[in-house]
């Protein structure tokens, strides 16, 4: 569009602004507006903050759905708004932050001309739906790629989720604020040199689950795609499904009646604010046990997104009228899909915070990984809809989840080194396999893309931008933590430049391979972003080919981002019931490589299909359960060393492992419970050479194929019963890309 030559505001004729000026004149809805933020000079972008985008939430409009506000008058974008309430992240018995805090930021690069607008990123920030607010996320570095940036501010805790199923609390205010601030986003846009028909909906941990919620919704069809970084619609933390409880506890503490529902939110209507967000806190701070630190770090404590009744009394639709899995299931994602995460998610909050608790627990407990902790891994993994809708019927007599993280601990003599498999565990269950099951179930309909980034640096500070999550909290720990990875929300200081809370950026020591790995990685997202729209083809434009089931293509985001494959291979056959690909070549010659056990010359299968049958595997593999623990017991964790006669065992069509642009990956189908994948030639290999079991005369492939353990995937377990490699052209001739 082109900047008009005159506006009205507030009924007077106002004289267009200077050239390059950060003024926006905007005409929308009856009313005309004059926004004046501010211009770096510098580096020639633009900003405006703290633009209210609904009514602030107060009084009687305390739990309710967002009120529309409409751009009018005369208007100043240059200081940042206060947060939603909150825990002080520092001090948890204090609130911090306002009700008066529905705005958001933009970030533009030019002002409106005659030339096409920019792509749009519309950021929706992480904190477990309870904490966080947009003044850390500064846009320059999006800005210099001509791509805009709106962060956006929403309720959180109990103000922004708490649900009695009635009119008077509903639920789900926080995601129907998003909804509000991306209306918004999309009409107004424009006179910030935006494009609303190239409009990303991206987040970062519950963020994420948020947003890539909103892109299955059909109030979120203004979204051309959806980013979700560690965080997806099937992580555990994602949807909740016990509001009712949560609503009667928070009628406990602040001592408001609980029933009728009407009489709870009439009080809770009236009590200050502070001793609302107080009441979300857990009051047994300091009291740690197995169960809380779950909770903790998979996002499941406190409030939440939850789904909504299809009638809330007043005849308004719902913005989740189902699962996620339904929704996947029903082919609902009408747009490309972005998602990933780093390598060590759960890294700061177990050698961080909970080290202490986590480092007594190995030395107390007896088998506290295969008793206490997979457990209570499994229970959180099982709870989420739609993630593992296969009983792993059988799959334990083959290879106990339990025992395989029990052994690899068991293999080494540190408490460090039991905290890393903790590390390992955790993040397979909690992010790496719902990112890769959600990958594959929203590739069925439409584009979707995956990457892990890895990279270690001087910008590497999720605490920063969360400081208020166990995810990202340091403890008191003495112990240190190794270099394993990035830890949750390591990676947004190579999107976002990193401001104080005065809006200045924070002046870190950005090494020559940190600015690389943030022009890729800002690159990456710039690129998605300008290839969306009615017209695009985002797999040729994009770069590379979108993750399927016969194509599990991703990108490695490092010091240069390459094509790999075979995304974690093995854990997610171990996590997702994949019989096929545990019990296949590669997974057993994988183990026996690691464990440096004795050759298994046969791979072995399971004799029966794990499909729902009356037959169970043979006692031969049955009874092989204690000496799997066993072998990993007795053997040396081996790491990544190799020698070269072990080289030389590797199946002849399966890539050299210490190529570059491969990855040997570890165990997804455990947790998952996918039966196809676990009774596979490349994970029957892997295991048998594990468990040493006797060779097998003809290794019995599965009569009917299963799904991997997904049934939102519409039946079919291709790609699954193979041995991974890659295209030759990828793994022989590396292909990094540079944006």
């Amino acid at each position: 569009m082109s900047r008009p030559a005159t506006a009205v505001v507030g009924g007077d004729p106002a004289s267009p602004p200077e050239p390059d000026s950060a003024v926006v004149f905007a005409q929308k809805h009856g009313r005309s507006a004059r926004l004046e933020g501010y211009k770096n000079d510098a580096l020639g972008y633009y900003t405006f903050l703290g633009i209210r985008y609904a009514e602030p939430p107060v009084g009687n409009r305390r739990f309710q759905r967002p009120i529309r506000r409409f751009l009018s008058g005369e208007l100043s974008a240059t200081k940042q708004c206060a947060p939603c309430p909150q825990l002080d992240p520092w001090n948890p018995r204090k609130a911090v932050g306002h009700e008066d805090c529905l705005c958001l930021n933009i970030y533009a690069p030019k002002m409106p001309g005659e030339e096409e607008g920019c792509p749009v990123v519309f950021f929706v920030h992480g904190g477990n739906y309870r904490s966080g607010s947009i003044a850390p996320y500064g846009g320059q570095h999006l800005a210099q790629k001509d791509t805009i940036l709106v962060t956006v501010q929403y309720r959180l805790g109990s103000l922004g989720y708490l649900s009695t199923g009635q009119r008077d609390a509903p639920g789900n205010a926080g995601l129907f604020d998003l909804r509000a601030a991306l209306t918004w986003t999309q009409e107004y846009i424009e006179f910030f040199g935006g494009d609303k028909n190239r409009i990303v909906v991206m987040g970062q941990g519950s963020g994420a689950s948020a947003a890539s919620i909103l892109g299955l919704s059909p109030e979120g069809r203004s979204a051309a795609g959806v980013a979700a970084l560690s965080g997806t619609p099937l992580s555990p933390g994602a949807v909740r499904s016990d509001p009712d409880a949560h609503a009667k506890e928070l009628a406990e503490r602040t001592g408001c009646p609980h029933k009728p529902a009407e009489r709870l939110m009439q009080c809770l209507k009236k009590i200050p604010v502070e001793k609302i967000i107080l009441a979300d806190s857990d009051m047994n701070i300091d009291m740690v046990d197995t169960n809380r630190f779950l909770d903790e770090i998979s996002g499941r404590s406190g409030s939440g997104a939850r789904v909504e009744e299809e009638d809330d009394r007043r005849a308004l639709p719902p913005l989740v009228s189902e699962q996620p899995s339904q929704s996947l299931q029903r082919r609902r994602q009408h747009c490309p899909l972005l998602t990933g995460v780093v390598s060590a998610e759960t890294s700061k909050a177990v050698f961080g915070k909970y080290s202490t608790f986590l480092t007594s627990k190995l030395g107390e407990v007896r088998d506290f990984i295969k008793k206490e902790l997979i457990g209570g891994l499994r229970g959180v993994v099982q709870g989420v809809d739609g993630l593992i809708p296969l009983k792993a019927l059988g799959v334990d007599s083959l290879i106990p989840l339990p025992d395989y993280y029990q052994a690899l601990f068991d293999s080494t003599s540190k408490a460090v080194d039991g905290l890393s498999q903790i590390v390992d565990a955790t993040s397979d269950a909690l992010f790496n396999f719902p990112a890769y099951q959600t990958v594959r179930a929203w590739g069925a309909a439409s584009p979707a893309f995956l990457y892990s980034f890895e990279h270690v640096g001087n910008l590497t500070k999720g605490n920063h931008f969360l400081p208020g999550i166990s995810l990202t909290q340091d403890g008191d720990s003495k112990v240190k933590v190794p270099k394993k990875g990035p830890s949750h929300g390591d990676e947004l200081s190579y999107i976002f430049e990193p401001l104080d809370e005065a809006g200045n950026p924070l002046g870190l020591d950005v090494s020559n391979t940190d600015h690389r790995v943030r022009e890729s990685f800002v690159g990456l997202i710039s690129k998605f972003a300008h290839n969306l729209g009615p017209s695009a083809n985002n797999s040729k434009s994009f770069g590379f080919m979108p993750f399927s089931q016969d194509n599990d293509q991703f990108l490695k985001i490092s010091d240069k981002i390459t094509v790999d494959s075979n995304f974690r291979f093995c854990q997610m056959g171990l996590w997702g019931n994949m019989a096929d690909r545990i019990s296949g070549a590669f997974c057993t010659e994988f183990l026996g490589r690691l464990l440096n056990l004795p050759k298994l010359e046969v791979p072995v299968a399971l004799p029966v299909p794990l499909n729902g049958g009356s037959e169970s595997p043979t006692s031969s593999v049955s009874s092989e359960q204690q000496g799997l623990a066993d072998a990993m017991q007795d053997s040396a964790f081996a790491g990544s060393s190799r020698g070269e006669d072990e080289e030389a065992r590797l199946p002849p069509d399966t890539p050299p492992t210490n190529h570059p642009n491969v990855t040997v990956t570890r165990g997804m189908g455990l947790w998952g419970n996918m039966a196809d994948r676990i009774s596979g030639a490349f994970c029957t290999e892997f295991l048998g050479r594990l468990l040493n079991l006797p060779k097998l005369e003809v290794p019995v492939a599965l009569p009917v194929p299963l799904n991997g353990g997904l049934n939102i995937l519409g039946g079919s377990s291709r790609g699954q019963d193979r041995t991974p490699t890659q295209n030759p052209l990828l793994w022989k001739n590396p292909l990094p890309f540079r944006f």
